[in-house]
């Protein structure tokens, strides 16, 4: 039965502003020591944080304007926003736009603009919004090798491929699994995904092993402490601070790590900062945070009946929750280091912006737990016009065939 149009889910949105508030307080304690004596950031100690509140506003814009963007009409730009990310990935090896850094070409800057974007942001989304809308309308032939599956690995394959060369591995991963993810919510083989998965266990070694710092990165994750002057010492540091911080923390804005030992404080490992500061109680009630928000996101995946919906807030839910447990396994060391940052806490645009995004659809897909009218519509007309003609009965259309 046709259900009328609701508001958004109200908790689901309050969560990610909540996010968004104790993501930009996380930002300044972990960032103000380094921050005061940078001369790249004018000696300002709420430098980050200040752009970190600038990008949290843009989000929220975002996210305000793509929940109300009624969720179908997403589908008519899938393969467009796909492409689009595509070629975003080869501008990064693409001299003026190609930004590198500490040895990676993973930015690209709009020249004569102070602004950088990180295209494997915007290709999570796009994949996930391709895959989602390829498998509504495979969905009789998502079970078949050859017409269903092998169609929605291809894409799946060049994006990963073009994030491996940057080279980015942990935003390869979270990719690869995410997508995978879709396509098994979508009625996929879970025997052809095995397989799948199979074949790509020899290419990830080989990746690994072609690769010093990642042969580095995965032999400190067995043995951190063996290396601790060299690979090791970010993952030490890290359980340094969880270490330090016990069971309560030692105090907000009292952790020692952030203060020139541990890197990457306020981006990949801050929640080291936090687990230091506010003990094994501040990172449970985080990632307490993070399940609330897989359940609230995968309620709506459940409550809604269209296909296409479902699965765009499942694969969406899957990406922003997929991220935080690997980058909290990270940070505890029970996975090789990524560079995966945490959605909505750690420091960075692309990913904020982006991640806010993803929630605005979700939202948007809240407001239709049942077949709406205006999906069907929109679906007939965007039909109509694809075809260019008008759409007529079958025993009419022989009709007008043999005239």
């Amino acid at each position: 039965m046709q259900r009328a149009k609701q508001p958004m889910d109200m908790w689901l949105f309050l969560l990610t502003v909540a996010f968004l508030v104790i993501g930009i307080a996380l930002v300044y304690d972990a960032s103000f020591a380094t921050a005061a004596l940078s001369m790249y950031t004018g000696k300002d100690t709420a430098y980050f944080a200040k752009r970190q509140a600038v990008f949290a506003v843009t989000g929220l814009v975002v996210l305000l304007i793509a929940q109300r963007i009624p969720y179908w009409k997403y589908k008519r730009f899938a393969f467009s926003f796909l492409v689009l990310s595509i070629i975003a990935l080869c501008l990064v090896f693409i001299k003026p736009f190609g930004v590198e850094a500490n040895g990676a070409k993973r930015w690209i800057a709009i020249p004569g603009m102070p602004l950088q974007i990180q295209p494997s942001e915007l290709a999570k989304l796009a994949l996930v919004l391709y895959l989602a809308t390829y498998v509504a309308n495979k969905q009789r032939h998502i079970r078949q090798w050859k017409y269903g599956l092998l169609p929605a690995l291809i894409p799946i394959g060049l994006v990963c491929a073009l994030t491996v060369i940057e080279p980015d591995m942990g935003t390869c991963i979270v990719m690869l699994v995410v997508g995978m993810a879709v396509l098994v919510m979508g009625g996929a083989k879970k025997r052809q995904i095995a397989l799948v998965f199979a074949g790509i266990i020899p290419l990830t070694i080989l990746l690994i092993l072609v690769e010093p710092y990642r042969l580095s990165r995965v032999t400190s994750f067995v043995d951190p402490w063996k290396d601790y002057e060299g690979s090791g010492y970010q993952v030490c540091r890290s359980l340094i601070a969880l270490g330090t911080g016990g069971l309560r923390g030692v105090g907000i804005c009292e952790g020692r790590e952030k203060r020139f030992y541990l890197p990457a404080g306020h981006t990949d490992f801050i929640v080291a900062v936090l687990g230091e500061e506010m003990g094994l109680i501040g990172t449970l009630s985080l990632a307490g945070l993070f399940f609330a928000f897989g359940v609230l996101g995968y309620r709506i995946a459940i409550r809604t009946r269209e296909n296409f919906a479902k699965l765009l807030a499942a694969g969406l839910t899957t990406l922003i929750c997929g991220q935080a447990f690997l980058n909290m396994a990270v940070v505890s060391s029970m996975l090789p280091t990524t560079g995966v940052p945490l959605p909505f806490i750690s420091y960075g645009g692309s990913s904020l912006v982006l991640n806010l995004l993803s929630v605005g659809v979700i939202l948007g897909i809240s407001k239709y737990p049942g077949f709406a009218k205006e999906y069907v519509n929109y679906e007939s007309r965007y039909n109509r016009r694809r075809d260019g003609r008008p759409r007529v009965s079958g025993y009419q259309r022989s009709r007008v065939s043999a005239n």
